[in-house]
């Protein structure tokens, strides 16, 4: 069980350093902007909890009607007008494509494991 332990150890180091990156830490800092500025924290929950339920709505098979799509159209457009949210985007979608590397890394094995399966 040796191994086992190592790969979680090895986990919890990579937690370790994902928090340390500069990315993270920029994500840190533009999200406690945000909660600091009660404008963009309240259009930054608005635009959270629409996009929740929408992504509710479209898995539980229902169609998104007119007004569900120009009201996320016209918050979208709000979000992306307001400088705080758009730099804690921007620093969200730097730290995502590090988990997403370190994912594709990782799931190597299986990757390969199911490409040389022979059918």
């Amino acid at each position: 069980m040796r191994v086992a332990n190592n790969i979680y150890d090895t986990a919890n180091q990579l937690e370790r350093d994902l928090r340390e990156l500069e990315a993270f830490q920029n994500l840190q800092k533009a999200h406690r902007a945000i909660l600091d500025n009660q404008e963009a924290n309240e259009l930054f929950n608005e635009f959270r909890q629409q996009t929740q339920t929408y992504q509710e709505k479209q898995m539980r098979g229902e169609e998104l009607s007119d007004q569900d799509i120009s009201q996320i159209q016209e918050l979208s457009m709000k979000v992306t007008q307001n400088e705080l949210i758009r730099q804690l985007m921007q620093s969200e979608e730097l730290v995502s494509q590090t988990i997403n590397d370190i994912n594709k890394i990782i799931t190597r094995p299986l990757v390969e494991l199911y490409e040389n399966d022979p059918q």
